[in-house]
Order: C-alpha cells, then sequence, then structure tokens
C-alpha cells in the first residue's frame, strides 16, 4: 500500500473534524457514498467554515493585559480598552479569474468557476469579447495572438530555468510537505498579466491604446488577519480581488457585528483612506473607535504634510494610547507578525481546494491562538475571555 500525499490531509482533515465534533459535543455526519475521501469531507468542512467565519474562533472574545487597558475611573466605574491590529498577507489559492468571485472552483486546475465557465471560451484579451479559435487562449486578430505567442514564449524560457534548478535538486530531501503530487498544472499555469508593451515597439494600429491580457489562474489576494495587541488572532478573511478600504470595512463589521464588540482601538497601515471613506459615506459605525496608523507605518510610510491623516490617524492624537512614562500601550505590529507564521505556511497552502483552505487555516489559527494564551498565563499576563452574549447583545438606539 502507498501512502499519498492526499490520504495524510485526508486523514488529517477527518482527525480535526472528529476533534471538533467533539469540542462541540456534537455528532460529526458524513455520507456513507462518496466518489472519494476529499468530497465525502467536503459538506462537514463547509459546515465547519460556516462557522469559524466572523465571531466563530473561539478566542474571538480574548483579552489580556496586553491588548485590553482597564481603567479605574474616579467614580468607582471601570472601563476598559481594547487594541487590535489588522492587516494582510498575500498567500492565494486558485480562485475564479472573474475579479472578487468567491465561487469555489470545481478544481484547483481550472480558470474560471462553474458560474463563469463560459469564459474559458472568450478571449484572454480584458477589452476583447470574441470567441477564442480552437487551441488558443485569444481569438484571431493579430495583435490578440502576438500576446499568446509572447506568453507562451516567456513560459518556456522559464519551464528551462526550473529544470535547471530541479537538477541541482536532485541529491536535496524532499519537502515532507510538498503539493505536488503528480497532476500539478505546468509552469506557466499562474495569472500573467502582459500587455502590447512587452511584445513588440510597434504602435498599434488603434492608435496609443495598450492591450492587456489575462493568461493562466488567478489567485485570491490575501488573507486579511485581525490580531489582538498580543498576539492572539481574532478573525480572518479572504480578500479576493484587493485590499480594499471597503473590503477592510465589511471584514470587521463582519468580525464585530456589534458595538459592544468592537474594539476601541483599530490599528490599520491604511487607515487614513478608510477614514476617508467613512466621512464620504457618512458612515458612523466606528465613529466610537480610534483608528489609527500603526506606529511603524505612520513614522516611515506616511507623508508628513498630510494634514488629512495627521488630523485623523496619527496614533498620538489619543493619549490614552500611550502610558505615562510616555511609551505605547499596545503593541501596533502584532499582525505582521502573525503574517510572518502564516507565511510560513505558502507552499503548503497554494494548492489547496477552497473548503480544505479555509479548514486548514482557521484551524492552525485556532492552534496558535491556544498556544500564545497558555504563553500568556505562563508569563502573568491574566488572559482571560469577555462573555460571548455581552459582546453580542444587539445595539440600541444611540444618541451621538
Amino acid at each position: 500500500m502507498v501512502l499519498e500525499h492526499n490520504d495524510v490531509w485526508n486523514g488529517l482533515s477527518l482527525f480535526w473534524l472528529l476533534e471538533d465534533s467533539e469540542e462541540e459535543d456534537e455528532v460529526l455526519q458524513i455520507d456513507h457514498v462518496a466518489p472519494s475521501q476529499a468530497i465525502r469531507l467536503r459538506k462537514a468542512l463547509k459546515r465547519r467554515n460556516l462557522r469559524m467565519a466572523g465571531t466563530g474562533q473561539e478566542a474571538w472574545n480574548h483579552v489580556c493585559d496586553l491588548c485590553c487597558w482597564y481603567n479605574d475611573l474616579p467614580d468607582g466605574t471601570q472601563t476598559f480598552l481594547r487594541s487590535v491590529v489588522t492587516d494582510g498577507i498575500t498567500i492565494g489559492r486558485p480562485t475564479c479569474s472573474i475579479h472578487d468571485c468567491d465561487i469555489p472552483l470545481d478544481s484547483v486546475k481550472h480558470r474560471f468557476c462553474p458560474t463563469h465557465k463560459d469564459q474559458n471560451l472568450i478571449c484572454a484579451v480584458t477589452s476583447c469579447s470574441a470567441p477564442i479559435d480552437e487551441g488558443y487562449q485569444t481569438c484571431s486578430l493579430k495583435d490578440h495572438r502576438a500576446l499568446e505567442a509572447y506568453n507562451d514564449i516567456h513560459n518556456k524560457a522559464m519551464f528551462q530555468l526550473k529544470l535547471r534548478l530541479a537538477r541541482l535538486k536532485t541529491s536535496q530531501p524532499t519537502d515532507a510537505f510538498s503539493t505536488d503530487d503528480g497532476q500539478s498544472t505546468i509552469f506557466g499555469d499562474e495569472e500573467v498579466l502582459i500587455d502590447a508593451n512587452g511584445v513588440c515597439d510597434e504602435k498599434s494600429e488603434k492608435g496609443n491604446q495598450t492591450l492587456r491580457a489575462r493568461f493562466g489562474r488567478r489567485r485570491t489576494h490575501n488573507e486579511e488577519l485581525c490580531v489582538a495587541s498580543c498576539g492572539v488572532i481574532l478573525g480572518r478573511a479572504t480578500f479576493y480581488g484587493s485590499e480594499a478600504p471597503n473590503g477592510v470595512r465589511t471584514f470587521w463589521k463582519t468580525l464585530f457585528p456589534t458595538q459592544k464588540s468592537l474594539p476601541g482601538v483599530l490599528w490599520h497601515d491604511n487607515n487614513c483612506r478608510i477614514m476617508l471613506m467613512l466621512e464620504k459615506e457618512k458612515d458612523t459605525y466606528f465613529s466610537h473607535s480610534a483608528l489609527p496608523v500603526d506606529v511603524f507605518h505612520f513614522k516611515c510610510k506616511h507623508k508628513a504634510q498630510d494634514d488629512k491623516c495627521n488630523a485623523n490617524c496619527n496614533p498620538a492624537k489619543w493619549p490614552e494610547l500611550m502610558t505615562p512614562d510616555g511609551k505605547w500601550r499596545f503593541n501596533s505590529s502584532a499582525a505582521e507578525q502573525a503574517n510572518a507564521w502564516l507565511g510560513g505556511y505558502q507552499a503548503i497552502v497554494r494548492e489547496m481546494q477552497a473548503d480544505r483552505y479555509e479548514f486548514f487555516l482557521d484551524e492552525l489559527i485556532k492552534r496558535r491562538n491556544r498556544n500564545i494564551i497558555k504563553d500568556l498565563e505562563k508569563k502573568g499576563k491574566n488572559p482571560h475571555e469577555i462573555p460571548r452574549d455581552f459582546l453580542l447583545k444587539p445595539d440600541t438606539p444611540r444618541v451621538d
């Protein structure tokens, strides 16, 4: 009997699902008859993924002395200020080539999801809707075919370089977690964006208009993490097209669906643009939260002459973010540190089917959180949880 890597993944997924069902006091339900073990587990993976979305992580309501500041007021009441940091990391999986489409692919080898599979018959040039010629990814127009020819030459050259590199690695041990199952797509299946300027210096007959074509598979844009300043990851979401301000806002509102659950400090390196969007759309959901740019990016990446950014997102604007001795109260780089950890799994997850990908990342985060919380306990940082029913209590109308 040969133990394939798919057998290992299926066994690991089944073990984690059984463990999760026991923790939730549920019975794991899977189909008795299925074409493969991977398909047999898919429905259970989907159910688990839906539960983990938004507030589903078990440490979602975590607080400790490093990410939450308790302040005793003169009247005897106590307030608390929670700090979280949000940032993205590019470890994409294959996804539909239509921008922002989140429908899973039938196979990670496909370019389009079932809903958009008719796009396989349309020219790869982004501005063209003509049908392709048989055996090509472009229509019969000369300029469009030239882009595909250039892409083919590029792929062949890179394939030769890969073969040279492979010869150098023949004496080195094989990665135990390799995703190459013998059925991996050939080199060149990754999405490549080519314009006419990369083919020749001649002007197009249509003037200076630049033709652009997309070849190969598209990948999700990034994983967005929201991390408490102590390092515990509160939630994760897949961004498909870009890390745009509206996507971050939607992520926050899904992760913190009530005002009580919304942290008082939401660090992000692009908060200046998020603030502009909120002001333009008169969105007051975050009006009682500070939205500073993290300390590193504010010092090094944002212009000192940007008055709007200085007025809205300078962390020094909020005295609560400083301790009496002039130090920053919270770690505003926690998300970048978590991203560095998650990036170590890129080679493992890059060819995973969508449901398994989501499940695997959420399980990694859950287990990492448990280890961090144990370490916080050892260091005497008082890790504990705010009751979920308190944080998720429906909002009541308020007067701002």
